[in-house]
């Protein structure tokens, strides 16, 4: 028979390898959670989760299959909290809402890099948006956004400023959905008008008026979107609303 000390040392090797194997669990998982925001899927699969609990009992003596589910169900909970360090934070709005200055705000109170969808879009490109507006079109432009938009998903843990139409297409949504969270910077109409509209080929005009009217039109047509898809709408020039944004982020 073994001696208590024997019998310690054993199960402080079998603990050892246990945390090695909770690591490569939580590694594996960190790479599905990857793949899982480059391909706008759920973080939460329910119905895979019942099978892996229900396989995994199994795998135990029938008076500890209690004990194990108790166990896979932590691990799977750890595992959806190893995913989600890696999502992003997603600011939208429309154009001169503040979404820019607002990311570089952020990134000073979370520690996080940024990414412009626009920005990524004119240095793959290696030419402006109103280049690449006259030469792909609207729609020529809005797959582009939505391919740096599945990049930054990917690559997960960043601020992500995003361009004013990104979120009226729906696979533009599942991709932040499933990726991050989304803060809508609601500012008021009104402090959007008289805008300069370079690389804003949507609002170029012959005067000031007539951008104005359509901003005016863009922010009808969107706003209500944007408000339904929306983890968190605030004012970005309401005082703390970095803050808040920081605080809501860290929650979730």
């Amino acid at each position: 028979m073994k001696t208590l000390e024997e019998l310690r040392t054993e199960l402080d090797k079998t603990d050892a390898e246990l945390m090695r194997l909770f690591a490569a669990r939580m590694e594996l998982s960190a790479q599905i959670g990857e793949i899982k925001r480059a391909s706008g899927l759920a973080l939460e699969d329910l119905s895979r989760e019942e099978e892996v609990v229900k396989t995994r009992r199994e795998l135990v003596p029938e008076d500890m299959r209690d004990g194990a589910e108790r166990l896979m169900r932590l691990l799977i909970e750890e595992s959806k909290r190893t995913q989600r360090r890696g999502f992003n934070l997603y600011l939208i709005g429309m154009p001169d809402s503040g979404k820019t200055r607002m990311a570089r705000r952020l990134k000073e109170k979370l520690m996080l890099p940024v990414a412009d969808t626009d920005k990524m879009i004119m240095e793959r490109m290696g030419m402006d948006i109103e280049t690449i507006f006259s030469k792909f079109g609207e729609e020529g432009f809005r797959a582009m956004e939505t391919a740096a938009l599945a990049a930054s998903a990917k690559a997960g843990g960043m601020i992500v400023a995003t361009g004013g139409g990104a979120p009226m297409r729906e696979e533009n949504l599942r991709l932040m959905k499933n990726s991050g969270v989304i803060v809508f910077l609601d500012r008021a109409l009104g402090k959007l008008h008289g805008q300069n509209t370079v690389n804003r080929p949507l609002l170029a005009a012959e005067t000031p008026e007539e951008t104005d009217e359509k901003i005016d039109r863009l922010y009808n047509e969107r706003h209500d979107k944007y408000l339904a898809c929306a983890d968190l709408v605030i004012d970005p020039d309401e005082d703390g609303a970095a803050e808040k944004i920081a605080e809501f982020f860290l929650e979730e």
